[in-house]
């Protein structure tokens, strides 16, 4: 292999193993949030409640990320964005989606 040949092969290597969180981040995965619904009658305990499932996201996301060493960081907030994305629209309650709201604009 000629030495012009050895660099851009160093690159695409390197693009290859920072991305490969990205594309294991976006893998689909069931899970069950514990959270109750009727405190998602109120705004307080709604927020309470998000809170509550955000964290047993973040754990999951986490777990699912661990085989990373680079990247791990972005793959854990590319995952609880994906999945509390789904999880506010599977809850689908006007106190909770505001509470992810606020979340999301932060």
């Amino acid at each position: 292999m000629t030495r012009s040949l050895i660099r851009p092969l160093a690159a695409i290597a390197l693009a290859a193993s920072a991305c490969a969180p990205a594309f294991a981040a976006s893998e689909p995965f069931r899970m069950e949030v514990q959270y109750d619904r009727t405190a998602l009658e109120t705004q307080d305990g709604a927020d309470a409640q998000y809170k509550r499932v955000k964290a047993q996201v973040t754990e999951r996301c986490t777990t699912e990320s661990d085989i990373f060493m680079y990247g791990k960081d972005y793959a854990i907030s590319f995952c609880e964005k994906k999945t509390m994305t789904s999880v506010a629209h599977t809850i689908d309650h006007p106190n909770f989606t505001a509470a992810w709201k606020a979340d999301r604009a932060h």
